[in-house]
């Protein structure tokens, strides 16, 4: 029983006091009954806005800058919710603006270097050559003209030859085949002259020696 007369006036907490920023023997803040503020005070203030012409000069290069970037083929953009009906005036009225990255000039010394594009330029000595050769260059296509022409005339002219000779070389073949046939078909002619020619003077003799034998 004194045990739990000792114990009525504490109260018993579900978590340590020191954790919330109470020490011991601290009294607990009074309870408010009034609503909390809406906004919590301020500690860090914002630094205030820069005014002036070369932060609105930043500030339109920014917005320049951020346009351009978004018409370059790279840029990628989110997929648009297609519709169920397409209609044809849909694509007239989704037209884009037109590019406009080859009129931005931009300001090349807020920019590094690296991004800037620059055309190499050959030094003197190769420009002299470069018009030297475009001077010599019409002349030597004249002479090359000139050296193919005569190659053509004289190929012509070798071509005209080989068919005459040609010409020539099958008429006389046909010649000399025609004369060889000729004097072989004479040959034989007179081959078969010499041999089968009978001119009659033995058919008496053997007829009369043969006419006392018996014919069976």
């Amino acid at each position: 029983m004194a045990g739990r007369g000792h114990s009525r006036g504490r109260a018993h907490l579900s978590f340590p006091v020191e954790a919330v920023g109470i020490g011991k023997g601290e009294n607990l803040p009074p309870s408010t009954v009034q609503p909390t503020p809406l906004f919590p005070p301020l500690e860090h203030k914002p630094l205030p806005l820069q005014t002036g012409e070369e932060a609105e000069y930043m500030l339109a290069l920014k917005q320049e800058f951020r346009g351009a970037m978004k018409t370059l083929p790279f840029y990628i953009r989110p997929a648009a919710p297609k519709k169920d009906v397409e209609r044809y005036s849909d694509k007239y009225q989704n037209m884009e603006p037109s590019d406009n990255t080859i009129e931005w000039s931009p300001d090349w010394k807020r920019l590094p270097k690296e991004l800037r594009v620059r055309v190499k330029r050959p030094p003197p000595s190769e420009r002299t050559s470069v018009i030297s050769r475009s001077l010599k260059q019409p002349q030597v296509d004249k002479e090359i003209i000139r050296k193919l022409e005569t190659l053509e005339k004289k190929e012509e002219e070798v071509s005209s030859d080989e068919e005459d000779g040609q010409k020539k070389k099958t008429e006389d073949e046909e010649a000399e085949g025609e004369e060889e046939y000729d004097e072989e078909e004479f040959e034989e002619e007179t081959d078969y002259i010499m041999s089968y020619f009978d001119n009659g003077e033995d058919f008496g003799a053997d007829s009369d020696d043969n006419m006392d034998e018996a014919v069976y």
